[in-house]
């Protein structure tokens, strides 16, 4: 794409400075007709490459010099034409630099927002990330610590008995699989919704209904 940029960008400022050097010559000495050329610079600046522009304005100061030796002689005196000649030559370089300085200084603003834009949007990932990972975190607090509770009922029994009863070696069992279903429910979501918890906390909402892979294939 720059390529094809730059291709167009030499057709018109091939084109300007033609016209405006067939003008130079048909204009007497004495007048600045160099100073145009600053167009074809500053058309120039169209292409992303730096060293084209600088090409560009030193094409166009053998112009002006061109355009000196085919201007028709006037009454003006040598010194006058050459002084012309030379703030013509001063004025493009000058647009040059500036004009050049100047869009550097754009793109380095641009890329500096970009980069500036991009860190915020990272930010603002680890943050989602910090966030979903906690909430994780105090769910699976949330469903360990219901399973603690419940070992909690299991122990006072041993302590009292030195032994479960088949009814609570049977409840323990399915609370013990029930925990296992609830971190793997946990573990197994395709998306991350959140739930409120206890003392306004936020938890990850792991009873979600999953989605049935064959409904999703048809």
């Amino acid at each position: 794409m720059h390529r094809s940029t730059t291709v167009i960008v030499s057709l018109w400022c091939s084109l300007s400075a033609l016209l405006i050097l067939l003008i130079d010559v048909k204009t007497s000495l004495g007048i600045a007709g160099g100073v145009p050329y600053i167009i074809v610079v500053l058309i120039s600046l169209k292409s992303p490459h730096k060293h084209f522009t600088i090409a560009v304005a030193t094409f166009c100061t053998i112009l002006v010099w061109v355009g000196y030796l085919g201007s028709p002689p006037s009454g003006v005196e040598m010194y006058i034409a050459y002084t012309n000649r030379f703030l013509s030559i001063l004025a493009i370089w000058v647009t040059t630099v500036l004009t050049l300085s100047q869009r550097d200084s754009v793109n380095q603003l641009h890329q500096e927002r970009l980069i500036h834009l991009q860190s915020l949007r990272e930010a603002e990932i680890q943050q989602e990330k910090l966030k979903i990972l906690k909430a994780t975190m105090r769910t699976v607090q949330d469903i360990t610590g219901n399973f603690l509770n419940n070992l909690h009922f299991f122990k006072l029994e041993i302590n009292r008995n030195n032994t479960l009863s088949p009814e609570s070696m049977k409840k323990l069992d399915q609370v013990t699989q029930e925990t296992t279903l609830r971190l793997n429910k946990l573990a197994d979501l395709d998306e991350i919704r959140e739930k409120k918890m206890a003392g306004d906390m936020v938890g990850i909402d792991y009873d979600q209904p999953t989605k049935d892979k064959n409904t999703t294939d048809a």
